[in-house]
């Protein structure tokens, strides 16, 4: 970091904004809960328990704030502490030139990234590894898959123990199973973007919220393709087709768009956060 930056006192987080994080994340984690229930009432309990809070912590109620300043409050916290971290990696290399400066901060906002990305996606991938951890959201893409080739023509049944397998009247059953929901690779770009340091905090949620779209209709897109390739070619092709893309072409695709997004978005002035130097 440059001397010449304007000092800013940044008081630490009050003892309110601690407890609307805890309240924040615990909602986040009612989100997954209802996502991985294998009992419908008790899933939708949580949604939208998780629901309630979230409008009582940032829309009417007595604890209510501004999203915007509450996420201003947590990414400046963040960020006094990761300068402090890269003031100590530019100490400790030496690196006293504006280039060196920039080489020791690139490398540093990547390791964080990496470091914050990857136990989080190996953490998630393990919480659901089973075929039905994911319960709640295979029934409703199993239900879209249904209604949209429905409204094509395709004869096509919603069957199975827990009303996620497609059932066809020409070709094969496909099973709607957590791994087939996209929500690994949905964390794994989303958490990308959100751990970049540099840009905006509100740039990055608005990013990453158009990630979880992207993901969502591009997965939609490969379940739905397996009906034109089985026919126009035959199941060989498409069990190939499938476990290719979902082993190798759809993280490359995520890296792709990550590496796209740090040259447009992220490098884009207007969406780089004002560089300051945090004293307490």
């Amino acid at each position: 970091m440059s001397d010449s930056l304007e000092t800013t006192k940044l008081p630490p987080l009050t003892m309110d904004e601690l407890l609307r994080g805890v309240i924040f994340l615990g909602s986040i984690f009612l989100i997954f809960v209802s996502f991985s229930s294998s009992n419908l009432t008790y899933g939708l309990s949580c949604f939208f328990t998780s629901l309630f809070f979230l409008s009582i912590l940032f829309w009417k109620g007595p604890i209510a704030t501004d999203f915007a300043y509450i996420v201003s409050r947590y990414s400046d916290n963040l960020a006094f502490y990761l300068d402090k971290g890269e003031r100590y990696l530019c100490k400790s290399f030496n690196a006293e030139k504006k280039s060196e400066k920039v080489l020791v901060g690139v490398a540093y906002n990547f390791s964080l990234v990496m470091f914050f990305v990857i136990p989080i996606d190996l953490l998630f991938q393990e919480m659901t590894k089973d075929e039905n951890s994911l319960l709640l959201y295979q029934q409703f893409l199993t239900w879209v898959i249904y209604v949209i080739e429905s409204a094509f023509g395709i004869e096509v049944f919603i069957q199975g123990e827990y009303s996620t397998k497609l059932v066809y009247a020409d070709m094969i059953d496909l099973e709607i199973v957590s791994d087939c929901t996209g929500l690994h690779e949905t964390v794994f770009l989303s958490m990308l973007i959100l751990c970049f340091r540099g840009v905006k905090p509100l740039v990055r949620l608005k990013w990453a919220g158009y990630a979880i779209i992207f993901i969502f209709i591009e997965n939609l897109i490969r379940i739905l393709s397996s009906y034109p390739i089985v026919h126009t070619w035959e199941v060989s092709t498409w069990e190939k087709y499938h476990y290719f893309w979902w082993h190798t072409g759809q993280y490359a695709l995520i890296m792709s768009m990550f590496v796209l997004w740090i040259m447009i978005v992220a490098g884009k002035p207007a969406n780089k956060s004002p560089k300051s130097n945090f004293v307490r």
